[in-house]
């Protein structure tokens, strides 16, 4: 029997999402001095577009455009890496079932500021291997976490320091983030049903 799903409103729109960004990257770089310490780190595709969308905005505030890189994190055994709109390491499979699949981190992040960037934070398991990650590959000053959407997990495995928006969303009901650079349109949706 197929369980029948139901989508509800659109939580956040294009327009949203932009703005979530721009506080964000306030969030990030409280002076433009800071700026030139900045790295960031986008986990899987999703993460990997909101990283390059604050690298924009910090270098239109700053003048100065942080480096980006990328690490895809997925379940042993899975094809390909974990996305927001995909099975993902933000449900209750273990933590330790997580495989880091690829490290795309072509600059050194010794004594920078490391940010890792998600979609959607909810465990935090994804966001903690990437974070274990980094520490083994350098040394950075600090190492933060900013996520597009925060789903506000009881104790998460790491907390996120920049969040574009809390959204209390239950556990029966699952996020949906649509970016421009990959669905062709960018929004949030909360689907009832798993």
């Amino acid at each position: 029997m197929q369980i029948k799903t139901e989508i509800k409103d659109t939580c956040l729109s294009g327009g949203d999402i932009r703005r979530m960004i721009a506080a964000m990257v306030q969030q990030l770089v409280p002076g433009e001095e800071f700026a030139g310490s900045l790295v960031l780190v986008g986990l899987n595709a999703r993460g990997s577009a909101v990283a390059k969308r604050l690298a924009r905005d910090v270098a239109l505030l700053c003048g100065v455009q942080p480096p980006v890189g990328r690490l895809e994190i997925a379940f042993k055994g899975a094809q390909g890496a974990l996305g927001a709109n995909d099975a993902r390491a933000d449900d209750d499979r273990c933590a330790n079932d997580l495989e880091v699949r690829s490290v795309d981190v072509p600059f050194c992040i010794d004594g920078a500021t490391v940010v890792v960037v998600d979609d959607v934070a909810f465990t935090g398991a994804t966001a903690r291997k990437a974070l274990d990650v980094l520490c083994g590959i350098g040394a950075p000053a600090s190492l933060q976490l900013a996520v597009l959407v925060d789903r506000q997990f009881p104790a998460p495995a790491a907390c996120p320091d920049v969040v574009g928006v809390r959204l209390d969303v239950s556990a029966d009901e699952r996020l949906l983030v649509f970016l421009e650079e990959i669905d062709g349109f960018s929004e949030v949706l909360v689907r009832r049903g798993k």
